[in-house]
């Protein structure tokens, strides 16, 4: 192998050891945002438990030393932070027929996450969000469809989808 050629093996190696630790954190995160809700419980008490309990099989999972901790600390305070504004958003992006309160909790928590990586995180594309927390709430047994064409709805809000 010439030099360039492990260079630019080197770079791939480098960006999907950032995007697994992105996508580590957003999975956190959502499971996190979960617990919060569920357990009515402020992430000061979530995030410590989450870390001593599952983290650890998380990184193996994603074969990773630690996950992005500015990317999942920016989520959850953000996301909790702005519970009320999130909620409306969401809110009115649905069906007349489609109470709030019929969302489950990991829809609600993918939403909430990737409603604060469109308004505060424009260098990552909409589209990549999208799939992304669609492909977790289909992991965390929630639903894929429905979580996908609110977040379609709520990229358009903050920002072009394409």
């Amino acid at each position: 192998m010439d030099e360039a050629s492990e260079d630019a093996d080197i770079t791939e190696k480098r960006h999907s050891l950032s995007v697994r630790r992105r996508t580590a954190a957003r999975l956190a995160a959502v499971q996190t945002l979960f617990q919060c809700h569920a357990s009515q419980s402020p992430p000061t008490k979530v995030i410590p438990r989450f870390k001593n309990h599952f983290l650890d099989d998380l990184l193996a999972e994603f074969e990773i030393s630690h996950l992005n901790e500015d990317h999942y600390q920016h989520i959850i305070w953000s996301a909790i932070a702005d519970m009320a504004e999130i909620d409306e958003k969401i809110k009115s992006h649905l069906r007349p027929d489609w109470p709030f309160e019929r969302i489950g909790g990991v829809e609600r928590a993918a939403l909430s996450a990737a409603y604060i990586e469109f308004r505060d995180m424009a260098d990552i594309p909409a589209k990549v969000v999208i799939a992304e927390y669609a492909a977790i709430a289909d992991s965390c047994n929630g639903n894929r469809q429905f979580t996908q064409a609110i977040l379609d709805k709520l990229a358009h809000h903050h920002r072009d989808a394409r």
